[in-house]
């Protein structure tokens, strides 16, 4: 290699050994800062608003042993793609990985996109989707022994990954901080920007695209326009609706009298040629302050979101943005967007927008004092104002999180992952705010007996990311937790269950369903029992005691001796003496019923006996009486007609016709003839 070419390959990895450097120096700063703020900003207790982030989510596994710079993008389809370097062990040393998930909880385990076969790291993932979900990676590759840029492509959904293309074509010096972009009507137009030092001690921004579908990348052009020996670098692209590219990036050519700027340029002709803004930088502070990391995102109405690290209120630094409704012809009022009043930092902004919502994250130092470095993040329907800032990382520690990446698919879900220290000092977690309420299912009516176990099962409840616990209430004063279960109710009745479920963010749904609960426990009859009474006494029954789960409503006595009665109570008289087997049955609304027997000895009267016998005898008296009247009454009338005798006395009568004998005839005979 020429001596000249050792000199600038040299110049470049000083320049970013000073970046490397630059940022070592202003962490350690900025945790000095923290130990000054850590009593004014102490950690929060309170519970996070809903909805809120998730659980955190580590990604590192193997066959990457550690992992970070991630860069994430939510595709049409909902599924989250993550791209992240990770150390794959001492044969090829730092790699590039590429994972996906469809809730954000569970990842498919990595899969290596770099093909080398060299241990040279590869680094700075910057990952893009196309409007099928083919998925472009590009990094920067150091197995050319200088720093390039390499890209990869999977149609498969990550399964595998295309041959590796090496994306500038003039690999002199070092060229870094790669983003792509991917044309939203063409998926086979890959854009991309990058740092690039090839003219010795001067960095700039270049582009290349790819109409092949990454297969080649064209010539690459210089995007920013200054003359000058100014450093540029940071650059993000993005492409809008109607196919222009719009990118900014940190340029220092005014550094003298205004620190560094955001600056911006559009291409309407894939990189042919640029268009600048009549003012070119995109922050409106005119102080001789730094503005610096830049990322930009664009909308379906083709409005552009600008945001960035602003230095304008002093040595610690926050988020601000600005948003330009021309297709970057202008920019309007910078906004800030952090809402912390403490003297900390905020840096390494994160922009995505989808479904009219705009969303930033960034590396925030306002609890310092106890968490150290955390993820923040805001919210905002217009790029205007912003929500007030939430915090994603859900550890209490005192590592680090760092290079925050963000985006959000159709419906509003943010979905961010980052770089963290919490468990083995080198990771990347994720996590998700779902903004989309569960839909909480109980089933349908439900029907069971008293006392016998009733299945609930609320697996028809659907959430778009998950649902992450059930609760539910029986309806009786008790409840239990789990997508199924059983319960079993003491009483009989018509119950209302309640089934609360919520997501990993909060939210929450809540529905009811009828329980119907059978009675099968019979009533107890009471009111029966073993008693004496004499005969023609009139004798109380009362089933007013019985008792039911639910009430009686029916009683039915059988006396014994032919009659019954269907009353709570009843009167009733036996007629004769005996032992009569009496029963009780009291039946329930649900149909369910019991029967009591009992004895009932009914005694003869010693008085009835007396009655009866004296009825006796007046009986035989009367029959005698009428029978001694009857023989008196037919003498006396023998008598009478012998006394008066016939006119003729001596007249020979007829004797009287013969006649049947009459068994109750009780005249007389005749008497015998007078003497003459």
């Amino acid at each position: 290699m020429p001596r000249e070419c050792l000199k600038m390959n040299r110049l470049a990895l000083a320049r970013v050994r000073s970046v490397r450097r630059t940022f070592l120096f202003l962490a350690v700063m900025a945790l000095l800062a923290s130990a000054l703020i850590g009593v004014s900003n102490p950690v929060a207790g309170t519970a996070p608003a809903t909805p809120h982030f998730g659980p955190n989510v580590m990604i590192t596994q193997a066959p990457a042993y550690t992992a970070g710079n991630p860069s994430i993008a939510v595709g049409s389809d909902g599924v989250a793609y993550l791209a992240f370097a990770g150390w794959a062990g001492p044969t090829t040393g730092t790699d590039v990985f590429f994972t996906k998930s469809a809730n954000g909880r569970t990842w498919m385990p990595p899969v290596r996109v770099n093909n080398d076969a060299t241990a040279f790291a590869q680094t700075n993932p910057s990952l893009a989707l196309d409007s099928g979900n083919n998925i472009s990676i590009a990094w920067v590759d150091g197995r050319s022994m200088n720093q390039d840029i390499w890209f990869s492509r999977s149609t498969n959904g990550g399964q595998s990954f295309s041959a590796n293309v090496l994306v500038n074509l003039v690999t002199t010096n070092a060229q870094t901080e790669v983003r792509i972009a991917v044309d939203p009507v063409d998926s086979m137009l890959i854009h991309a920007v990058w740092t690039d030092t090839r003219a010795a001690g001067n960095a700039d921004i270049y582009y290349a695209n790819s109409t092949d579908g990454g297969l080649s990348f064209n010539p690459s052009s210089r995007v920013n326009n200054d003359a000058g020996g100014a450093d540029q670098g940071a650059p993000a692209i993005a492409v809008a609706p109607n196919r222009d590219v719009q990118v900014v990036w940190r340029d220092a050519r005014s550094a003298a009298t205004k620190g560094t700027d955001i600056y911006a340029a559009r291409s309407t002709n894939r990189g042919a040629t640029w268009i600048y803004p009549a003012t070119p930088w995109v922050n409106d502070d005119s102080g001789n302050v730094a503005q610096q990391e830049p990322t930009i995102a664009i909308d379906r109405a083709g409005t552009i979101y600008v945001a960035w690290t602003d230095f304008r209120s002093g040595p610690n630094p926050d988020i601000y943005a600005a948003r330009s409704t021309s297709g970057g012809v202008s920019f309007g009022a910078s906004v800030k967007v952090n809402d912390d009043v403490g003297p900390v930092w905020q840096f390494q902004p994160s922009l995505t927008a989808n479904g009219g919502k705009i969303v930033v994250a960034w590396t925030d130092l306002r609890t310092g004092g106890s968490t150290n470095l955390d993820i923040y993040a805001s919210t905002s329907l217009d790029g205007l104002t912003w929500s007030a800032n939430v915090k994603v990382n859900d550890d209490s520690s005192a590592a680090s999180q760092l290079q925050p990446s963000v985006s959000i698919d159709s419906t509003g879900d943010v979905f961010a992952a980052w770089s963290d220290s919490r468990g083995s000092g080198q990771d990347v977690y994720e996590s998700v705010l779902d903004v989309v309420a569960p839909v909480s299912s109980p089933g349908a009516g439900l029907t069971g007996d008293q006392g016998a176990a009733i299945v609930f099962n609320a697996s028809a409840s659907t959430d778009n990311l998950g649902i992450a616990s059930y609760a539910w209430d029986f309806g009786d004063s008790s409840g239990a937790t789990g997508s199924t279960g059983s319960h079993t109710y003491a009483n009989a009745g018509t119950y209302t269950a309640a089934l609360t479920v919520w997501d990993y963010s909060g939210n929450s749904a809540m529905s009811t369903t009828t329980v119907t609960v059978r009675d099968t426990k019979a009533p107890v009859p009471l009111g029966g029992g073993d008693r004496s009474v004499d005969e023609t006494q009139s004798l109380f029954f009362d089933g007013s005691a019985s008792t039911d789960n639910v009430g009686v409503v029916s009683y039915a006595w059988d006396f014994g001796d032919g009659s019954s009665a269907s009353t709570v109570t009843a009167n009733h008289v036996y007629a004769h003496p005996g032992v009569y087997q009496a029963t009780l049955t009291v039946t329930d609304a649900a149909g369910n019923s019991a029967t009591s027997s009992f004895q009932v000895t009914v005694r003869s009267s010693p008085l009835l006996g007396w009655i009866e016998i004296l009825a006796g005898i007046v009986a035989v008296l009367t029959i005698a009486v009428i029978l001694l009247g009857w023989m008196v009454w037919g003498k006396r009338k023998r008598d009478e007609k012998h006394s008066r005798g016939p006119s003729a006395e001596h007249q020979v009568q007829p004797p009287p016709p013969p006649r049947d004998s009459d068994p109750l005839d009780m005249s007389f005979p005749p008497a015998p003839p007078k003497e003459p």
